[in-house]
């Protein structure tokens, strides 16, 4: 048998521009991916959670009142079992005591939940704040 060394079948010896295009642009993909993860791993501080809470809709429900609450982290770490507390105060005297309890507040995030009370929070003062965290 004889080989034959070029067949109308074979392929190329050099590459075709297109890959050498694609290879390019792979690459360069690759380095900014790289260089944004490192960029991130160093611009992050150690800073715990920073946590604030907003009241964002109060509206009547069936047995009682419903105060929508969003919850916002500033900080770049994650909080996890976030509580809020809502509190109905006649003054200084409480009237009403509810909380929730957020599963995951993401890194620079909002979530959003309702705290379920009894009594008319129009007729009191409504302090809602962030009352406890832990670390994922």
């Amino acid at each position: 048998m004889t080989r034959s060394s070029l067949s109308k079948n074979a392929e190329q010896i050099s590459p075709h521009w297109v890959e050498w295009l694609t290879g390019l642009f792979a690459t360069l993909i690759v380095l900014a991916m790289t260089g944004w993860i490192l960029w991130e791993a160093m611009k992050t501080d150690d800073r715990p959670p920073e946590l604030s809470a907003q009241v964002l809709d109060v509206e009547p429900v069936a047995k009682g009142w419903r105060v929508m609450v969003e919850v916002q982290n500033a900080s770049d770490a994650t909080a996890a079992a976030v509580e809020v507390k809502g509190v109905l105060l006649d003054g200084t005297t409480p009237i009403e005591e509810v909380q929730v309890t957020f599963d995951y507040v993401a890194a620079g995030s909002t979530s959003k939940g309702g705290l379920l009370f009894v009594n008319d929070p129009s007729r009191y003062r409504l302090s809602v704040l962030p009352s406890s965290f832990t670390e994922p």
